[in-house]
């Protein structure tokens, strides 16, 4: 190979890799700009304004409730009364002891007590003047 040829490949491969370097700063420009575009979407989703037109303005609390007419209320004070009537049948129930199958069954006022219960209870009723 000449010269001239060499010089030739030279420019040629430079010229590729420029190019290539030329590429990757677009796709990393255009990958850097879908990001601040995703960022300003999701402000955007949480503006609470109703000056954006993409997104109206809307409330989830039901703020403007219609009027009801005298049946619907009528209708609406049934249900109540009857919901109220059918939770007042419901008898009371005591709550569940999960541990119940594990712990023993609370000593009852018939049992007597051991020995070292008893021997307990008559130290605490000595006076503290006497000796032991």
């Amino acid at each position: 190979m000449n010269a001239a040829q060499q010089s030739e490949c030279r420019k040629s491969a430079a010229g590729r890799e420029a190019t290539r370097e030329k590429r990757l700063r677009t796709l990393a420009s255009l990958a850097l700009a879908a990001a601040f575009a995703l960022s300003a979407g999701n402000a955007l989703a949480q503006d609470s304004g109703g000056g954006n037109p993409i997104m109206p303005k809307f409330s989830i609390g039901g703020e403007q409730k219609r009027k009801l007419t005298p049946e619907e209320q009528e209708r609406q004070t049934q249900i109540d009364a009857d919901y109220k009537a059918a939770t007042n049948k419901i008898p009371a129930q005591k709550a569940p002891d999960p541990w119940g199958d594990v712990r023993q069954a609370p000593s009852g006022s018939g049992q007597k007590a051991s020995a070292s219960t008893q021997n307990a209870s008559a130290q605490k009723k000595k006076p503290s003047g006497q000796p032991q």
